[in-house]
């Protein structure tokens, strides 16, 4: 009854965060700058992105859901009642930086809901440009068209090999994140295959790329956990593999951890397969070792 009552509301929260959007940026409105995010000197909060969080506010107390969500900013974690049955992390509008500069591209919003034992219940990420939502929960991984209502299962891609045709994806818009990623992988970038494609974005709407098969890998040095924890189960549903990586090469699967989204992981490396994931990972240990470990 509560998943239910939880999925019903990520579908009226994705459709009212699509349209609210859409006629704020038609009236030219939404880029107003609030002010910095924490732990983020490349980012920015502007209008645009309290709209998701007054929405769902609202959508938690008309679907009576006692839960605490946390959000980007620090000190506006969404709340309803005492006691939460369940936590939610939601990314309110993954795009600010472009939206503030005039770009209609890579419009998003992100949110999932987790239990008591931070165990994911479902994600929904709206596609705000072209109308269309990315579900996950006990029923699969789908897309649905918000117009015509058209419900489509997807699925990720099995690409197995550095060396075929894949599509890589880091964001790259900013030198907190772009210098440290050439410095490891530029090599990799310059023999990729010539029919692969390189996607300099990344954020919480990137699992929704893994999960339909759109993304083979994301590799993100410095990740801020708020641009992981609204969307990375959808992926994990998918068989995805999302893991935290240390300069020795171990791995571990990556986890939500309530109240720490301000937090970064040093390297996140999210992959259509275990094979993509052990040859990234071969990458990185080789190229630290070379340009970082002390020579004696």
């Amino acid at each position: 009854m509560e998943n239910q009552k939880i999925k019903d509301l990520l579908i009226e929260y994705l459709t009212e965060i699509t349209k609210e959007v859409r006629k704020k940026a038609a009236n030219g409105e939404g880029r107003q700058i609030l002010g910095d995010v924490i732990n983020r000197p490349e980012d920015i909060e502007i209008g645009i992105d309290r709209v998701g969080e007054d929405i769902l506010g609202k959508l938690l107390k008309k679907h009576n859901i006692k839960a605490t969500i946390f959000s980007e900013p620090d000190g506006r974690d969404i709340e309803n009642g005492d006691g939460p049955d369940f936590y939610g992390s939601i990314d309110p509008f993954d795009g600010s930086v472009l939206f503030l500069r005039g770009f209609e591209q890579n419009w998003y919003s992100a949110l999932s809901f987790y239990d008591r034992e931070r165990k994911p219940i479902a994600t929904g990420i709206a596609d705000i440009l072209n109308e269309k939502f990315y579900i996950g929960d006990e029923d699969g991984n789908y897309v649905i068209d918000m117009n015509g209502g058209q419900k489509k299962k997807i699925s990720p891609s099995f690409r197995k090999s550095l060396k075929e045709p894949i599509v890589l994806a880091s964001y790259l818009m900013s030198s907190q994140y772009s210098s440290k990623f050439l410095d490891i992988f530029g090599d990799l970038i310059k023999s990729l295959h010539p029919k692969a494609l390189f996607y300099p974005q990344g954020g919480s709407f990137i699992y929704a790329f893994l999960a339909s098969g759109l993304v083979n890998a994301y590799v993100m040095f410095d990740e801020p956990r708020s641009e992981i924890d609204p969307g990375f189960p959808i992926a994990k549903k998918a068989g995805c593999q999302i893991v935290s990586v240390d300069s020795d090469g171990n791995y571990k699967d990556y986890e939500f951890i309530p109240g720490r989204q301000h937090d970064k992981v040093d390297l996140l490396i999210a992959v259509a397969t275990p094979e993509l994931r052990d040859a990234l990972i071969k990458h990185y240990v080789k190229n630290y070792a070379e340009k970082y470990s002390f020579k004696i």
